[in-house]
């Protein structure tokens, strides 16, 4: 490829990325005048249309980006870099779309640009762009036109599953360079085994960004009304929801629900880690030494223990344990039931459970 013609490309790339502000910020569908007869009552409203002005305007770049939707439609901008080589001043540039688009919407790197649109259900559409300012000999402009078509995707069952376009470029005017680019739906692969072929014809490039895939073409020296088929076929990621099925609505109520387990998981540990350990605390500062020491005694028996281990495990009279233990009972911190000889004493307070076991745990 020529060192002009990369230049070109380069210019035309970064043209591209400005106009897409423009499309994201004031793409609006315009109304098509629908009509039953040819495209023939338009051409005296379009000055300059006639074969020899056609020949004698030149791309010499054509940048098409197609989006496959996840809704069977296709998304095309073409960004032209139109040269006139005519004698005459170019005010406009007349497009013929073999196909039924449903919206459209033209720019400039300035701003939006003024249009006609007329719709025929034969023959697809023919669209004619004002220029911003006429386009004198041997000057270059650029600008873009957007259009979208529906329903082009088919699927295929047998013998494989898979997901399939057939995309005719008819070129409106010679071109030097002519830059396709195709980026598949969102969690879409190409297709990993053939027959069929996943492309064609072999492209430029194939490669990955923002997690889309993406196909390039890069042709040459294309002739007023040559045309070109670009086939692809893609499948759909095991892992993809599709967004018009009827698994999305339980794909966010499971969500949500995860969301809230995980939440209320989260606030329990908070809970256990932060909060536990300070309300242990608490409670024993509301115990006086030998009532905290009697309390250990009875969780290093699990809760549940006898008035003679416990003098044992503290070392305390009989007496002065029975005295801690009439008053932990009426605080309703412990019971005392006969057991044989002896009583039994449980700990029924809950946070009283935890004094001394967090302890041993620690040592």
């Amino acid at each position: 490829m020529s060192s002009r013609k990369i230049k070109l490309l380069i210019i035309l790339s970064i043209i591209s990325f400005m106009s897409s502000n423009l499309i994201n910020s004031h793409y609006a569908e315009s109304r098509a005048q629908v009509t039953s007869n040819d495209f023939s009552p338009l051409v005296n409203t379009v000055s300059f249309l006639n074969p020899t002005s056609i020949e004698n305007e030149t791309l010499l770049a054509h940048n098409m980006k197609v989006n496959i939707n996840s809704d069977n439609s296709l998304k095309v901008t073409s960004t032209f870099v139109l040269t006139n080589n005519n004698s005459q001043p170019l005010a406009f540039f007349a497009v013929e779309i073999s196909k039924n688009i449903t919206s459209v919407f033209s720019f400039d790197p300035i701003g939006s640009l003024s249009f006609s649109w007329i719709l025929n259900q034969s023959t697809g559409s023919l669209i004619n762009v004002t220029m911003r300012y006429p386009l004198f000999p041997s000057e270059i402009y650029v600008f873009s036109i957007s259009y979208q078509i529906d329903n082009v995707i088919y699927f295929v069952q047998e013998p494989i599953e898979y997901y399939g376009l057939d995309f005719e470029t008819i070129h409106p005017r010679s071109t030097e360079v002519f830059d396709l680019e195709m980026c598949l739906p969102g969690e879409s692969d190409l297709l990993d085994q053939s027959p069929p072929e996943p492309v064609y014809p072999r492209p430029d490039r194939v490669f990955e960004e923002d997690n889309i895939v993406k196909i390039n073409w890069i042709l040459e020296d294309r002739d007023l009304d040559d045309n070109d088929v670009f086939l692809i076929r893609f499948v759909v990621k095991t892992t993809a929801i599709n967004p018009g099925s009827n698994l999305k609505p339980l794909f966010y109520i499971l969500t949500l629900l995860a969301g809230i387990v995980l939440g209320s998981l989260t606030l329990f540990l908070i809970y256990k880690l932060k909060f536990k350990p300070a309300e242990s605390l608490l409670v024993s500062s509301l115990l006086t030494k030998t009532e905290q020491e009697v309390i250990k005694a009875i969780n290093q028996d699990d809760g549940v223990s006898t008035q003679r281990r416990i003098c044992e495990k503290t070392g305390y009279s009989k007496s002065k344990v029975s005295q801690i233990l009439l008053k932990l009972e009426q605080r309703n911190v412990l019971v005392r039931e006969r057991w044989g000889r002896t009583n039994k004493v449980t700990i029924t307070a809950p946070t009283f459970k935890s004094i001394g076991v967090s302890e041993e745990k620690t040592e």
